[in-house]
This record gives structure tokens, sequence and C-alpha cells, in this order.
């Protein structure tokens, strides 16, 4: 005879593999040639704090560790940051005065650095942003660069 105790570790057992069964067999859906491109730029204003935000594209972040890495530390923020987001869901951001691109990709919460792109030495006048698939590109006066996660483009 099967007692009540161990019957009810058999159910128990029971539920727990069924569980197990059900959680590992689960639907997997993957959806594939995503097109993450922001097809215009962002131009955001820091607020004394650092904080930048464009709410059409929906990404808030605070400049300040980017603009220390650019400039060093006590160093102003600018007048402006530029952003835009690559097909592959990459940020490419700069700003008047900076030398560099810097690119980033997204995580939980957080942007993290993937590439520091040099582009002038003295530093960029009035950067502009555009979609130029496969490429970002980024035009400063007369010089245009083509961009990828990885740096300059041929």
């Amino acid at each position: 005879m099967v007692s009540m105790k161990q019957f009810r570790l058999l159910g128990n057992i029971s539920a727990v593999t069924l569980l197990f069964f059900a959680v590992a067999c689960g639907p997997s859906l993957t959806l594939t040639g995503v097109d993450y491109a922001q097809p215009i730029e962002s131009v955001m204003i820091p607020d004394q704090d650092g904080n930048v935000e464009d709410v059409r594209v929906g990404v808030r972040f605070n400049v300040t560790s980017l603009n220390v890495k650019e400039r060093g530390e006590d160093s102003p923020l600018p007048n402006e940051i530029r952003l835009i987001r690559s097909r592959d869901g990459y940020y490419f951001i700069t700003a008047p005065g900076y030398q560099n691109v810097y690119v980033f990709k997204s995580d939980e919460g957080s942007l993290e650095l993937e590439e520091i792109i040099e582009v002038s030495e003295e530093g960029l006048s009035n950067p502009a942003f555009n979609q130029r698939a496969p490429h970002v590109q980024l035009i400063d006066g007369p010089n245009e660069y083509r961009l990828t996660k990885d740096g300059l483009a041929n």
C-alpha cells in the first residue's frame, strides 16, 4: 500500500518534473533583420548636471563621465551633444570641440563604451551625423567621415 505521505511526495515530484519540461520546452522566437537605425541625429543640450534626453527616440543619460574622458576633469560641458544610432544598434556620440566619436552598445540600463574613433586633432567645429547605410556619416565642415562600430570605414 502507498501511504498518503508517499503519494504526496510522488505528486510533488511529478509536478516539479512537469514544470521543468514546460519551461524548458517553452516557446522560442527570434525576430531577425532588425534595423535599429535612427534616421535623424539627436541634438541634445546638457543640463547643469550633465543629463541629456531625447524623448523622440526614448533615450536619457548623463554625459559628465564622457566629457571628463574627452576633455579632462573640471572641463565645462559642451553646449550640445550629437547622437545617432546605427543599423546594428550602436550609439555614436560626439560634440563640438571633441576630437573623437564614442561608440557605445546598450546594456541593461547603461551604455558601454565599445570604441573611440579619433576624427579631428583640433576638435570638431560643427559635427553632424547622417545615416548612410551601411555606415554612419559624420560631416564637419568640408570633412566627411564614414564610421562603423569598429572605427573609420575605408
